[in-house]
């Protein structure tokens, strides 16, 4: 199929975007345009203006300013896989990226767009949710910044306004004692789309985990926080904590259905399994970074 005829804009500076799509209220964002492109060679979507913020220098980077890292809306998954400052700072996040599509699609794909497509079974926002991470939405007329938790309203839908673009990605520096991993379940080894996802964070301090997060993909509408099996090891003893109690806390929290990918009884049961893989590589990691 063919796509129907719209004006192309490229605009250079955040600024310019922003003034382009207030003006063009109808007209669509791309950036990497892996999922845009589809739907409207599919029909599924149509804009009479397509605004391309792949050349604005400034949503291209991944950069580490005071205890701050941001990452720019149009950095790629393999921008985000071969990051330094990621691989030295927050290596899950950057894991998590290597296990998006294949080659190609993490060349062209980006952070932004894989967030704001939301669908349930992204892989970047469990690990970024999982480490705190904040978004920052700009229009014409001013900026904004919400937890990225809140991002997330339904399944293909976001707390962007008419006018807003996602233009970064802020992420606290992980202090030391603080460990993150991102497990996921897919139906082949490469090009795979999760059945089921778990990002694990700890942060342990004199023996205690201090802090937790645990955050699911693919088995709810949303990227959901598995809050109850937050209070299983928030404020425990690193000695006391049972992995496999926590991975089917974090299973019992899941929203799973049925599709071509998989029952909701399994998708529930690998969740714990993943939980439980991801708690243990998180734990272990946390340690190593307190010696």
């Amino acid at each position: 199929m063919y796509i129907s005829d719209f004006e192309y804009h490229q605009p250079k500076t955040v600024a310019e975007a922003c003034r382009l799509l207030e003006s063009n209220p109808d007209g669509a964002i791309l950036a990497g345009g892996t999922d845009l492109l589809v739907d409207l060679k599919q029909g599924k979507r149509h804009h009479p203006s397509i605004i391309s913020i792949t050349d604005i220098p400034d949503l291209q980077a991944v950069e580490l300013s005071g205890d701050k890292i941001f990452i720019g809306a149009c950095v790629t998954h393999n921008g985000l896989a071969d990051s330094p400052v990621l691989r030295q700072h927050c290596a899950a996040l950057a894991e998590a990226a290597e296990t998006i599509g294949t080659e190609q699609i993490r060349n062209t794909a980006t952070v932004g767009g894989n967030l704001c497509t939301a669908a349930s079974c992204a892989d970047t926002a469990p690990m970024l949710i999982a480490l705190g991470a904040e978004a920052v939405l700009t229009c014409a007329q001013n900026e904004r910044t919400i937890p990225l938790s809140g991002f997330f309203t339904d399944h293909r839908t976001t707390a962007l306004q008419k006018g807003e673009i996602l233009t970064r990605i802020v992420l606290p520096m992980p202090i030391q004692g603080t460990g993150a991993a991102y497990k996921k379940f897919g139906l082949r080894g490469a090009a795979n789309i999760s059945v089921a996802s778990v990002a694990a964070m700890v942060r342990l301090v004199d023996g205690l985990c201090e802090d937790a997060c645990f955050v699911m993909g693919a088995v709810a509408p949303t990227p959901k926080i598995a809050r109850g099996a937050i209070g299983l090891v928030k404020g425990k003893p690193v000695t006391g904590i049972s992995e496999a109690t926590v991975g089917a806390a974090v299973a019992e929290e899941a929203e799973p259905i049925d599709d071509i990918r998989g029952t909701a009884r399994f998708r529930r049961e690998i969740t714990a399994v993943l939980a439980r893989r991801a708690l243990i590589e998180a734990l272990s990691r946390a340690k190593r970074s307190q010696q």
